[in-house]
């Protein structure tokens, strides 16, 4: 037979015992208004620990009187926990699963119906979105660690206050538990407010600390950003007054400014971060728009981007080693020097595109004939850092959109003067303008066979081709000039020159045109159109109506006949372009592979090309 756990009550003047205990009576609604009010003041996560709490020492107490009667098992003790819950009104208890292993390891399972809690928190504030049963939860987490000896949290799975149709716990012994139970198992120790308190005072103080250190690195900033201080000043007071290295970097991790490491050790730091960007896969590192902590194998980095107008231009890193990490207020501060870095490339930016406008009319001027007299261009051109006494060449870029949803606008444009600019950045011996839609250049270049020029068209038409796809690119070369007032017609030359480019060759120099060039510059339109009419006959009479015919025979006699090459740049195929070839010959009465008739037929094209009688494009 079970023994009684409760053997006697009673009451005396006020006072009620039960087993010698006094007992106080309360109404569920007064809970309910308490438990209300600890959390409209001190919080709900504050309040769950405590109800929990004050649950495990109602099952604590509850669990001693238990072991002091002549139970027969322990299973026998653990089910009576139930029946002190049921007694005392807390809720109505079923266990539906209770096991107890050979180390004595604990899983129940059960269902708490009626529960006080969960009714008084609707009453009180509606459906709750996490389960509410705190001091039912603790009463049984502190009567089965109590009986068992070892701790047994339990966790409730569905609450009635959720909305679930009963609640539903579950109790393990804590070994048995996984990760899933660390922030409940929290909830058990008791946290003082008054070292809450404290805590919260030294992070507050911290804080303020943080703030105050950065308020004060981000004013030194600021005081040498209105000076006119630039990037590494800014690098070398930001590593004065915080004593981590930093270093500056362009889009393509190149240092641009760097303080507290040396220059031996740029090459390891850029090589360390390309390696975590390939081996971490960080594939959106260059679309990064947040500051982030970068772990690689030498360094650690609090990186946070630098942008200009919307576009990520750099970034600004932190450098750590031996395994130190960033602290919140070394996120402050980087913010603020990328906020800085952005300012001071702002001002470049606008300082360096006015001196480029003001070369561009100055470019202007020159080409319109409006400056009279050489003097007074070579005097002006000092005052833009130019030697206009010395050798040049007069260059013009056209570019052509390739693809149908690509749009040939003035953002585009923009967008391209910008980046031919960016890519002239590092060379003063440039004017840079912009005539009849095309982008005009005179370059300096003291070499005898203009090499310079070469390559640096070459390296520009590479960049542009690989940066904007959907969009061709060709550039013409004149020929070269000693004497700034024939700027003119070295423009004229220019523009000839670029009429004469291919897909097959993109840079085509006046010089190269030949016997073209010769005919170009006696400006002779009669004997040009004769010559035409003589060896294109009805071909130039209806240029237009056969538009596809000449861009046919244009092509295949720049190719030198080879029909694998016109195939790919006219997009025909082997018989479609046979058979043109073959209209060609009968209309022009002669054959194609006459390399004499056909050099005079090619020259003529050029030319016509070159005065826009004709277009191929």
């Amino acid at each position: 037979m079970k023994p009684d756990l409760y053997k006697s009550m009673s009451k005396e003047k006020g006072k009620l015992y039960l087993d010698g205990e006094r007992m106080i009576l309360t109404s569920t609604n007064v809970f309910g208004t308490l438990r209300k009010d600890l959390i409209d003041n001190i919080g709900k996560d504050r309040t769950k620990g405590f109800l929990i709490r004050y649950g495990w020492n109602l099952g604590n107490n509850d669990a001693k009187k238990a072991l002091a009667n002549q139970y027969r098992s322990v299973e026998e003790i653990l089910r009576q926990g139930p029946v002190l819950h049921m007694l005392k009104g807390y809720t109505d208890v079923k266990t539906t699963s209770l096991k107890i292993d050979h180390s004595g390891a604990v899983h129940v399972e059960g269902m708490w119906f009626s529960s006080y809690e969960a009714e008084e928190h609707i009453r009180q504030f509606g459906l709750s979105e996490v389960p509410v049963c705190h001091t039912l939860t603790g009463f049984a987490s502190g009567y089965y660690s109590e009986v068992c000896g070892h701790q047994v949290i339990f966790k409730e799975v569905s609450c009635k206050a959720r909305g679930d149709k009963e609640c539903n716990y579950v109790g393990k012994s804590l070994s048995a538990w996984t990760d899933e139970i660390a922030d409940e198992v929290l909830y058990y120790e008791p946290s003082p407010i008054k070292n809450e308190l404290q805590s919260t005072y030294e992070q507050l103080l911290q804080e303020r600390n943080n703030l105050s250190k950065a308020f004060l690195i981000h004013q030194r900033l600021t005081e040498a950003l209105m000076s006119g201080s630039d990037l590494q000043a800014i690098s070398d007071i930001v590593y004065r007054e915080n004593g981590t290295a930093i270093v500056i970097e362009d889009i393509q991790l190149q240092p641009i400014a760097f303080a507290g490491v040396d220059v031996l050790s740029l090459d390891e730091i850029r090589h360390d971060i390309e390696k975590t960007i390939e081996n971490q896969r960080l594939v959106n590192f260059q679309a990064m728009n947040q500051t982030s902590v970068i772990v690689g194998q030498s360094y650690h980095r609090l990186t946070s981007p630098i942008f200009l107008e919307k576009q990520q231009l750099g970034y600004c890193s932190l450098l750590y080693t031996n395994g130190t990490y960033s602290s919140e207020a070394d996120q402050m501060i980087l913010e603020r020097v990328a906020t800085v870095c952005s300012l001071y490339l702002m001002n470049e930016k606008s300082a360096f595109e006015a001196a480029e406008r003001m070369k561009g009319h100055f470019l202007d001027q020159i080409l319109n004939k409006e400056l009279s007299s050489a003097k007074e261009i070579v005097k002006r051109g000092q005052f833009v850092e130019m030697n206009l006494d010395q050798p040049y060449y007069m260059v013009v870029l056209k570019y052509r959109v390739e693809q149908l949803e690509m749009k040939s606008d003035l953002y585009f444009h923009e967008q391209l003067m910008e980046r031919v600019v960016d890519f002239f950045k590092r060379s003063s011996d440039k004017l840079i303008g912009q005539r009849n839609g095309n982008l005009v250049f005179l370059m300096q270049d003291s070499t005898a066979n203009g090499e310079t020029v070469r390559k640096q068209c070459t390296s520009l038409l590479s960049n542009l081709t690989k940066e904007f796809k959907g969009y061709s690119f060709k550039m013409g070369v004149s020929t070269r000039s000693e004497l700034i007032l024939e700027a003119p017609e070295r423009y004229e030359e220019s523009v000839t020159a670029v009429q004469m480019t291919t897909l097959a060759n993109q840079l085509t120099y006046f010089d190269d045109l030949g016997m073209t060039a010769l005919l170009i510059r006696s400006n002779d339109k009669n004997m040009i159109e004769q010559k035409a009419r003589q060896l294109l006959g009805e071909l130039y009479d209806q240029r237009f109506e056969n538009h596809d015919f000449l861009k046919t025979l244009y092509v295949f006699l720049i190719n030198g006949g080879n029909l694998e090459k016109s195939m790919t740049q006219l997009a025909l195929s082997k018989s479609g372009l046979r058979y043109r070839i073959s209209k060609l010959e009968s209309l022009l009465g002669t054959s194609l592979r006459d390399p004499m008739h056909s050099h005079q037929i090619l020259v003529t094209l050029q030319v016509l090309i070159a005065e826009g009688e004709l277009h191929v494009d």
